[in-house]
């Protein structure tokens, strides 16, 4: 417990001093106010135009493979979504059967309790499964649209090939 307060106290100081630290810099550059944060991090309107450009890549037509999973992974949140509500009734039925006393009706709620868990955890292992897939996916779209930028016009191979200033181009 104390070692946990030790540390909080810590980072508070640490992150004052970068705040003291930044508005004295932005001083020393002349601007007024609040430091200008050109940190990482920043959501602001070029971080928003950046992802925009990649999601271009991404997914590039709504019939694409990458729209059709992010279509089924929003059915299967939903799915999740009426899930969850019906388990948290369910689990008031059983704690209300508990309070009653009333050990056939806890049975009851027990069992459809057991039954309603293998629905849900196929739910949950397609959403998992789904997101890893997505994930690959907008991977695999991105890394060879920076491959074909790189390896455009040949522009590496030349650099590899005719000029030996450059040792590892990599």
């Amino acid at each position: 417990m104390v070692l946990a307060a030790i540390i909080a106290i810590l980072l508070v100081g640490l992150k004052r001093g970068k705040s003291r630290d930044m508005s004295r810099e932005a001083g020393a550059r002349g601007e007024k106010g609040r430091a200008n944060k050109k940190g990482k991090g920043n959501v602001d309107e070029v971080f928003f135009n950046r992802i925009k450009v990649l999601i271009k890549y991404a997914i590039p037509s709504w019939t694409c493979k990458e729209a059709q999973l992010m279509f089924f992974l929003g059915i299967l949140l939903i799915i999740r979504t009426f899930m969850s509500i019906w388990i948290a009734d369910v689990n008031g039925r059983v704690v209300k059967s508990i309070v009653n006393k009333s050990l056939t009706e806890f049975l009851q709620r027990i069992f459809t309790l057991f039954l309603f868990a293998v629905p849900s955890s196929t739910v949950n292992s397609g959403l998992d499964y789904c997101q890893k897939k997505l994930a690959l996916c907008f991977r695999r779209r991105i890394t060879n649209h920076f491959h074909e930028l790189y390896l455009n016009k040949m522009h590496y191979y030349k650099i590899c090939n005719l000029d030996n200033r450059i040792d590892n181009p990599d």
